[in-house]
């Protein structure tokens, strides 16, 4: 299971979720965005309806919306239509009054007038009193300069026909007096145009109307001037009480009295903590007033309320279902990505990530490659996305927007994680090379400085030539040029010449020379160098296959120098064998005799053919052989030795005829080499296993055993001459085993390798296929 998540395939999955979880992510996200930035909070979701701001906040402004269009009827309205000649006193309107008996002809206006003045010198006015008061300017002064333009400024005059001006000079203090009469002419007019709007809009609305049907029922009572609002026909706040509880539909939200701009609830009446809170709050027409709410909460009327309770109960699934898909992504994402970047380039546990082509790109212009197409697939999305509508094709164009950026930022993060810990972050960026050539420079100062001093010495040449104009000037420019120019030429045939020499000597030829005769200055002494180099060279591997060839003459007179007298000490153990000797000590003593001289025979003909391995004096003989039977024949041979050991041989063969083209009789010696191996050194009671596959048109045979003790030497170490895993020596065998096996296999074209853990053995034989 653990080797499955390094697959390519999970790892692709992986990938595909997480961008895939992205886009949900940010589609989600979105979604409550738009949910808490409208008129639903996110603490909507957990409250039912009648408990949420939105339903507070809906319910107050129905109500507002109600005594609004009846105080504009009040005020625009006479005798049932609208009257413009209508007055309006400033003073009366501020004080939140309005009485036709005690009006002030001076400081009263017709609604006409108001409204004119509104459009066109309200502005002017109040740009006129932030003039006035400006640079620290008292009343007085302001109230002087006012006076001044008065003329210009008041564009409608009272009923009395009498500027503001004029009658504030009545006043005991006029200038004063005058700016406030023009405050609140501007305020009055002001607010008088927007109430008009108002009365306009309700006009052709008729829910805004008290008598409307609406689940939202009120009483609203200023108990300063005695005015009411109400949609419940009551006369007194205990009449739309008593109405109220007689409704079985209705539900009282909040009854209250607000005195001195101090509101105290009515806790008979109290529906929620959430209601009684809002509306004390709330102050709907004055600072004295009694207020009763209640509603429907049934909600049988299509009013904005209804719309309110629908669409909150309609989105409430969606949005629930976001927020725990926002959970889900918001853990599932970074576990994937973690787990991505510790399989990412790796097959198995404790592998090495290894690179691809993409990561050997330097780090910073990987980097912004990625960069570049991120930005560029943003930009193209947000053009084609078009404001993200609400609809399925736009969920899904995002969801795979959003998985496609996130595939490329994935991409990049795990190149980066590759190089991490490959340790070619930094030394495979322009950062590293910029940093390693500032260095080489300044290691190569000396010439760095006199390589910048003659450029800037040819610059400034170039400039004076240039500057003298004329003939001469244009003369010794070309001349300068030209000699720079024969001079770089010079130094790049040099530089050739040496590239050439380190090539030719790279390749093999030793004996190759650079004709430095033709070059000068920096490149003739490279080139010298470059000669004593391969002459170093080829003296030393002269030396060194002359060492080699005295080895093996001295391995091959020393073989056949033991062999002699070897046969003569075989000969005279096996002629006391045959004398049955009676003294058993004596027996032994021979038996030993005959043991150690069978070895003794065997490492000298190991060491032979060692040496003819070494000198490529062997004869071959290649052949098209069939794999399979050629390893049943070897298997068997060793059949009676693996079952002395205990060993049970397990071969794993394909159906189907594997051929190689190889010598027989060699190929049988690696093949008897290798069982031998497994005989002398495989563990009592364990398995050896020999397979044999194809891989991409190449015959592999493996032979793998588990050792009888642990192997402290290296594979490489294992292959050499005279080494075995057995450091004590004290069973029989020369140690040329591998040496031989793989020298023959390369001999025949195939590769010979050696793998080895703490107790396992394995050894791979590898040739190219031929066709059957």
């Amino acid at each position: 299971m653990k080797k499955l998540w390094y697959s390519n395939g999970a790892k692709a999955v992986s990938a595909l979720i997480q961008g895939l979880f992205a886009g949900l992510l940010v589609l989600c996200l979105l979604a409550v965005r738009d949910w808490a930035a409208g008129d639903f909070g996110l603490s909507d979701t957990s409250r039912s309806f009648d408990r949420t701001d939105l339903f507070f906040r809906t319910t107050e402004e129905i109500i507002r919306e109600k005594i609004d269009y009846t105080r504009n009827r009040e005020l625009f309205e006479r005798n049932g239509g609208y009257d413009e000649l209508k007055a309006i006193d400033l003073q009366q309107y501020t004080a939140g009054v309005h009485d036709e008996g005690t009006l002030n002809v001076n400081t009263a206006y017709y609604i006409r007038d108001l409204l004119s003045f509104a459009e066109n010198g309200s502005a002017a006015m109040g740009a006129a009193m932030r003039q006035a008061l400006q640079g620290g300017a008292t009343e007085e002064d302001a109230g002087a300069a006012l006076q001044a333009q008065s003329q210009e400024l008041e564009t409608v005059l009272p009923i009395s026909g009498s500027p503001l001006a004029d009658y504030a000079r009545l006043s005991s203090d006029p200038l004063r007096t005058l700016l406030e009469y023009y405050r609140q002419l501007c305020e009055v007019a002001d607010d008088v145009a927007i109430r008009y709007h108002q009365y306009l809009s309700s006009s052709s609305d008729s829910s805004a109307s008290p008598e409307a049907p609406s689940n939202v029922q009120y009483y609203i009572e200023n108990t300063a001037t005695g005015q009411r609002y109400t949609n419940m026909g009551a006369g007194s706040v205990n009449g739309a009480l008593v109405t109220a509880q007689e409704d079985p539909t209705l539900t009282i939200l909040f009854e209250g009295e607000r005195k001195y701009n101090i509101m105290v609830a009515n806790p008979e009446c109290e529906f929620n903590e959430e209601a009684t809170e809002w509306f004390m709050k709330v102050r709907f027409v004055s600072s004295g007033e009694k207020v009763l709410v209640a509603v429907d909460r049934s909600f049988p009327v299509g009013d904005r309320l209804q719309r309110a309770y629908y669409g909150i109960r309609e989105q409430r699934p969606y949005i629930l279902a976001a927020l725990v898909l926002i959970a889900v992504c918001v853990l599932l994402i970074p576990f994937l990505l973690i787990l991505s970047c510790i399989m990412t380039g790796c097959s198995m546990p404790g592998d090495r990530p290894s690179l691809t082509s993409f990561d050997e790109i330097p780090t910073e212009i990987a980097g912004g490659l990625c960069l570049i197409l991120a930005i560029s697939w943003w930009i193209a999305g947000s053009r084609l996305g078009g404001g993200w509508q609400v609809s399925r094709l736009h969920a899904l164009f995002l969801i795979l927007y959003i998985a496609v950026e996130y595939w490329i930022v994935f991409y990049a993060l795990t190149s980066f994680v590759r190089r991490s810990r490959n340790r070619t972050l930094w030394s495979n960026s322009v950062c590293c090379a910029v940093a390693l050539g500032t260095r080489a420079v300044y290691s190569a100062r000396k010439r760095s400085q006199r390589l910048l001093l003659g450029y800037s010495s040819m610059i400034m040449l170039n400039v004076i030539f240039l500057l003298m104009g004329g003939a001469p000037g244009i003369v010794m420019f070309v001349v300068l040029n030209m000699a720079i120019l024969l001079y770089l030429m010079r130094d790049a045939v040099g530089n050739q010449s040496v590239r050439e020499g380190l090539q030719q000597i790279s390749r093999g030829k030793l004996d190759y020379r650079i004709n430095t005769q033709v070059l000068t200055g920096e490149s003739r002494e490279m080139g010298e160098a470059v000669n004593e180099m391969g002459e170093g060279l080829e003296d030393a591997v002269e030396d060194m296959l002359k060492n080699e060839r005295l080895r093996a003459e001295l391995i091959t007179n020393v073989s056949h120098d033991l062999k002699t007298p070897l046969t003569s000490i075989m000969n005279y153990v096996d002629l006391l064998k045959r004398e049955k000797l009676q003294n058993e000590r004596a027996a032994g003593y021979v038996e030993i005799l005959d043991q150690k001289t069978r070895r003794l025979r065997q490492l000298t003909e190991d060491l032979i053919e060692v040496s003819r391995i070494s000198s490529g004096n062997v004869e071959l003989h290649p052949m098209k052989l069939q794999l399979k039977q050629l390893l049943y024949q070897a298997t068997g041979e060793f059949e009676e030795r693996f079952e002395e050991k205990q060993v049970q041989l397990k071969l794993d063969f394909p159906g189907t005829p594997v051929y190689v083209t190889a010598d027989g009789k060699q190929l049988w010696r690696v093949f008897e080499n290798l069982l031998g191996n497994i005989a002398k050194y495989a563990k009592e009671g364990t398995q050896a296993d020999i397979s044999l596959t194809m891989e991409d048109d190449f015959a592999k045979i493996r032979f793998q055993n588990i050792s009888s003790r642990p192997i402290t030497a290296t594979a490489q170490e294992l292959k050499e001459r005279f080494s075995r895993g057995d450091a004590s020596r004290s069973e029989e065998g020369s140690g040329l085993g591998l040496s031989i096996a793989e020298s023959l296999t390369q001999l025949m074209g195939g590769t010979f390798d050696v793998i080895v853990t703490e107790d396992t053995f394995t050894a791979e034989v590898v040739f190219p296929a031929a066709s059957s």
